[in-house]
């Protein structure tokens, strides 16, 4: 298994604008998604192929994935041939059904002596169904994410709630996996605030973490929705204090004055707070 980093923020840039592609490396995303596929006309693939190859052949200031197209159309071998380097962090690859895709895309990398992780965007009803097998067939595989707006297409749903189980599967088979929690897909309308808060505080709690972005004004909400508080890290600190205390006296379980309880399954969670918090107050 890949190793992974947890980011709260994705940025979508399109590689046939290097100005955009600049302005997102000077925002405050975490991530960036330098994009070869929707956001680049057809007419202009090779001139963004080319721009992120001249890209890594130089730092990046953050890290950074690049959104190749579709392994099994006309441009992605081509892309990740040619993108792969030691400076490649990472790969999203589009539109994944099948493990011969993903054992493609890790052929290609190895040829390349490139160590960059594998990121699968599931796109279609059949990619949730595989979702587990896609996520659990090749080492390099670092994590999963949904790309809702095909997946609408494919199941010709209308509303939100028609993607609930998909969701769900995507959490379920990436966890299963080994894998870390996965990313939220983007929220399409740039300028419905209220509405990305109340979605990303919902798959918050569901059990995603980070969400991918189109937009410099969904960052801000997004970090903070994904970055927990001063209060919840020392409520968090004050659960493993509790425990190791527990665990000193022979105790494994042990309920607050509140109703709380402190035990193995919540500590993990515990831990999990308090190292992002502090990693990201360093």
């Amino acid at each position: 298994m890949a190793e992974t980093q947890f980011f709260r923020s994705y940025l979508y840039a399109p590689a046939s604008k290097p100005e955009l592609v600049e302005k997102a490396f000077n925002s405050q995303a975490d991530c960036i998604v330098i994009d070869l596929e929707d956001a680049v006309h057809h007419d202009k693939k090779d001139e963004a192929r080319k721009f992120v190859v001249d890209f890594l052949s130089r730092p990046a200031p953050k890290p950074f994935l690049v959104r190749i197209n579709d392994l099994n159309g006309p441009w992605g071998v081509a892309d990740l041939e040619s993108i792969s380097s030691p400076n490649l962090f990472g790969i999203r690859i589009p539109k994944v059904s099948s493990v011969e895709t993903v054992k493609k895309a890790s052929k290609i990398l190895d040829s390349k002596k490139s160590n960059a992780q594998i990121h699968l965007l599931i796109e279609s009803a059949l990619g949730v169904v595989k979702a587990f097998e896609l996520s659990s067939c090749d080492p390099k595989v670092a994590g999963i994410s949904l790309g809702e707006a095909d997946l609408r297409s494919d199941l010709r749903a209308t509303n939100d709630e028609a993607l609930a189980f998909s969701r769900l599967s995507i959490l379920v088979a990436s966890r299963a996996a080994g894998l870390k929690q996965p990313s939220q897909s983007v929220y399409a309308n740039t300028k419905d605030l209220k509405g990305l808060e109340e979605s990303t505080i919902h798959a918050k709690a569901t059990g995603f973490f980070g969400r991918s972005v189109i937009h410099p004004s969904h960052i801000e909400i997004v970090n903070t929705i994904y970055t927990p508080t001063k209060d919840e890290a020392d409520k968090a600190k004050e659960f493993l204090d509790l425990y190791d205390k527990m665990q000193a006296s022979g105790n494994s379980v042990m309920a607050l004055p509140n109703g709380e309880m402190i035990d193995p399954a919540n500590i993990h969670y515990a831990k999990f707070q308090l190292n992002l918090y502090n990693s990201l107050n360093k």
